[in-house]
């Protein structure tokens, strides 16, 4: 990966520009467009496609495993469900119909076949207006305000979730929302802690994919890969979760790549319709990569037998959306047969 490829200019896509018409293979190159804006774990952009005639194949690229920070691979998939969920939200604007299979082969790097089937009708729960967040989503690390959520916007994120077998906790409680800060700072200090974490984390940051100049990234590679930063992360974070008007906690029934791909899936419709609504949202996943930390996370948001698979923030912030840069969708594997 070269950090000169990373750039902004992915985010302006014109909606016009969309091959009506055209061979389904050139179609499904324009909705890659909307795919690769889902956001991924440090920015990694973890995915891969290929095109076969009517049929566009969504696999992970290894090489952008986070391999200390995600050992189980839990996030990649998520992240994988971000873009799977874009690519859907695009067709389902431009009218193509599609069909999705879901792989469940740990020995391969194939997660999803997304077949395109224009003359079909698509139908799903997402509202219509999530496809003008595609380009307008970002993340937010700042300080939420004290702004309850209204009960029609928590409601419609029910709504959304396609799947009964991914479930949405929405915690409000102030000590369940503390009781969760303080497990966020521990999982930070430990994470911390761990010198390859730091080296793994560095090189990300090196990288320049959370944003950062050249200049500020190489800095920020050499202060995270030699100092350990967990107390005052914890700190930070755990501040973050407490002041939140909501923490969210997506969770599923079994612990698989494809409830896990669903997970991606479900988060990144919820993050568009926050977007809709004009309130940002911020994931939090240093608990979750911490095994023992993920089960005490399972009983302080009371999800009873349901696994925790993604702990977010929402909630309102007056800030200028800024977007993360991304490798073109020249620079991602894509493969056309």
């Amino acid at each position: 990966m070269d950090a000169d490829e990373l750039t902004q200019s992915v985010w302006d896509i014109t909606e016009g520009e969309f091959p009506d018409g055209s061979p389904l293979g050139e179609q499904a190159k324009f909705l890659l467009r909307y795919a690769i804006l889902a956001p991924s774990s440090h920015n990694s952009q973890p995915w891969q496609f290929t095109i076969r005639d009517e049929t566009i194949e969504i696999a992970f690229d290894k090489t952008r495993w986070l391999e200390v920070a995600d050992q189980d691979k839990r996030e990649l998939f998520i992240s994988i469900g971000c873009a799977l969920e874009n690519l859907c939200t695009a067709a389902e604007h431009f009218e193509v119909g599609y069909e999705i299979t879901y792989h469940t082969d740990e020995d391969d790097n194939l997660v999803s076949t997304v077949t395109l089937e224009p003359d079909s009708d698509p139908s799903s729960s997402r509202p219509s207006e999530l496809f003008d967040e595609l380009t307008e989503r970002y993340t937010s690390h700042q300080l939420f305000e004290d702004q309850a959520l209204p009960r029609e916007t928590r409601d419609q994120f029910r709504r959304v979730i396609e799947w009964d077998s991914v479930t949405l906790s929405l915690i409000d409680d102030p000590e369940q929302k503390r009781s969760i800060g303080e497990l966020q700072a521990e999982a930070d200090e430990a994470q911390m802690a761990d010198p390859t974490y730091r080296q793994e984390l560095g090189y990300w940051v090196g990288t320049g994919a959370l944003g950062s100049s050249w200049l500020m990234a190489r800095l920020g590679q050499a202060v995270v890969s030699h100092f350990d930063l967990g107390e005052r992360e914890g700190r930070k974070n755990s501040k973050l979760i407490e002041c939140a008007p909501v923490v969210a906690l997506l969770a599923t029934q079994e612990d698989t790549a494809t409830a896990q791909v669903k997970t991606g899936q479900v988060f990144e419709r919820l993050a568009l319709l926050a977007s809709a609504e004009d309130f940002a949202v911020h994931p939090l996943s240093q608990i979750l990569e911490r095994p023992e930390m993920r089960t005490k996370l399972a009983t302080r948001a009371g999800t009873g037998e349901e696994i925790p698979q993604h702990l977010f923030r929402l909630g309102y912030v007056e800030e200028e959306r800024t977007h993360t840069p991304r490798w073109p969708l020249e620079s991602v594997p894509l493969t056309n047969q």
